[in-house]
């Protein structure tokens, strides 16, 4: 039986060898490059590290969560009333759209008393934690790049200092980016006739959800190349990014479906929210994994001029 087995899988690369020869080179170049990229996912346990990723992002989620929903209650002040009905429009609209209707249900009620209730001294001390805790899940993220690559980390006090700065500026422009998005709808109203005002709005709408993906990939891209331990050209991790990027949006979706499938059942309805967060963060960190890994395959085939030698039976 086994003879057999070998005999028909030694039969079937043979054919695949002869299909892939006659194939166009761009074709049988990516074909190499996915098949390269999987095994090396492979042979570096990315299922694992992403399961140890995504589990420093769970202790990390609630003080984050804490931290910018909290900020965001200081500022919708700030805003007016105008401003302040936008905000809470980003708030509680914005993950409607995105969130299952069992996943929205806890998160609904928690937003809504963080954002009405806040305190100085609780986003205080959120932010703190916030920091501490996002700065723990940046550095396992750059550590499981390094090892995507093959290559040993940096220096633990130069990784950290590293991942703290890249939380800290993520927290930063998440908070800055909402006012504008906020103040921005009432400027274009002031500037442009109501016609041309309400055409703009609408196409904003309908382009927000594309933006975000756009930025998440500029985001994505920017990790990437922080966490290589040598200078790499920007553009060489723009496709690892753009993979992460679909695999998390096709298993995000893939995910809601799951969940919606299975909300008749009593016993699931309970658990939906945890199992969701979980799920959600353990398939976004292998996403994340899975375009490191590719742009690292990248990097064997068509090595950068900076690259350092790499120890190639080096697997973390």
């Amino acid at each position: 039986m086994r003879r057999r087995l070998a005999a028909v899988e030694s039969g079937l690369r043979r054919r695949g060898r002869r299909l892939l020869a006659r194939s166009p080179r761009p074709v049988a170049q990516l074909w190499r490059l996915a098949v390269r990229t999987a095994r090396r996912a492979g042979e570096h346990r990315v299922p694992g590290l992403a399961a140890e990723a995504a589990l420093f992002t769970v202790i990390s989620l609630p003080a984050l969560l804490l931290a910018l929903i909290g900020a965001l209650g200081f500022i919708a002040g700030i805003l007016g009333t105008e401003g302040s009905r936008q905000l809470r429009r980003l708030v509680f609209d914005a993950p409607e759209s995105a969130l299952s209707a069992r996943t929205y249900a806890s998160y609904e009620p928690v937003a809504r008393a963080v954002l009405e209730q806040t305190h100085g001294s609780v986003v205080s001390v959120g932010i703190v934690v916030a920091v501490w805790t996002g700065s723990r899940a940046i550095n396992r993220y750059l550590e499981t790049i390094t090892i995507a690559y093959g290559v040993p980390p940096r220096r633990g006090w130069r990784r950290r200092l590293l991942a703290l700065t890249v939380t800290v500026a993520g927290l930063l422009g998440a908070v800055a980016l909402l006012p504008p998005m906020v103040i921005g709808p009432r400027l274009i109203r002031w500037m442009t006739p109501e016609a041309v005002a309400e055409t703009t709005l609408s196409l904003l709408d309908r382009l927000f959800w594309p933006a975000v993906v756009v930025i998440l990939v500029g985001v994505l891209t920017t990790l990437y190349h922080l966490g290589v331990p040598w200078r790499t050209p920007w553009r060489r991790d723009v496709p690892g990014a753009v993979l992460a990027m679909t695999v998390f949006l096709l298993a995000a979706a893939a995910l809601r479906v799951y969940l919606d499938f299975n909300a008749d059942d009593e016993v699931f309805r309970l658990l939906a929210a945890p199992i969701a967060v979980v799920l959600w963060l353990y398939l976004a960190a292998l996403a994340v994994l899975l375009g490191a890994e590719l742009n690292a395959t990248i990097e064997q085939i068509w090595p950068t001029s900076s690259r350092p030698p790499v120890d190639q039976g080096r697997s973390r």
